[in-house]
């Protein structure tokens, strides 16, 4: 594929994320959590999104496959929460 046969757009909405857009942590099944770098458009109409995920490195994703959530931190469990669970 030449560079004439896409063109990098600033967003894209995507199902289960919204408005995808560059620097927008995800998370995916398979490959768990990324950073999305650029979104593709083709000249043919379809859609690919480059994200760079921490254990696997780069990866361009067909949008409507890719099953893309948005990345939440877990939340930090307080001492006493830690307790609890523990004695329960």
């Amino acid at each position: 594929m030449t560079k004439n046969d896409y063109e990098i757009i600033e967003q894209l909405e995507v199902d289960g994320i919204g408005i995808a857009r560059a620097g927008l942590k995800v998370s995916h099944d398979r490959f768990g959590c990324g950073e999305i770098e650029e979104i593709y458009c083709y000249k043919s109409g379809e859609y690919s999104i480059r994200v760079n995920f921490e254990s696997h490195g780069s990866k361009a994703l067909v949008p409507e496959y890719a099953n893309l959530k948005l990345f939440t931190q877990p939340q930090k469990q307080s001492i006493l929460g830690k307790l609890k669970k523990l004695f329960s």
